[in-house]
């Protein structure tokens, strides 16, 4: 159930807001990249548990960064996430990311 909120959280962050509000966690993080390449028209990006947070972002954020088809406000809250020590991926944060893609 908590897995269904994280999409309609992410949206309100960047549509209601005057300035879109900071992403919290690596689970929005994760939804918010598959929003950006489902609105790109990518693939969603592969993801396994287990890596560091950081490590995926790295890779997922150089085909989204400056897309013309990502809302800029997306990309803005994507960008600016502001990592925490050693955080990781896990099993929450694969569910999410399928989640934003198909949202």
């Amino acid at each position: 159930m908590v897995h269904s909120l994280i999409p309609m959280s992410v949206d309100i962050k960047t549509r209601i807001f005057e300035n879109p509000a900071r992403l919290v966690n690596a689970m929005e993080l994760t939804c918010a990249i598959g929003m950006a390449y489902a609105q790109a028209g990518f693939a969603m990006p592969e993801l396994e548990s287990g890596i560091a947070v950081k490590e995926f972002w790295n890779a997922a954020t150089p085909q989204i960064s400056g897309n013309s088809r990502v809302k800029d406000r997306l990309q803005q809250v994507i960008m600016n996430y502001i990592f925490k020590k050693d955080e990781k991926i896990d099993d929450d944060c694969v569910i999410t990311l399928e989640l934003g893609y198909k949202f």
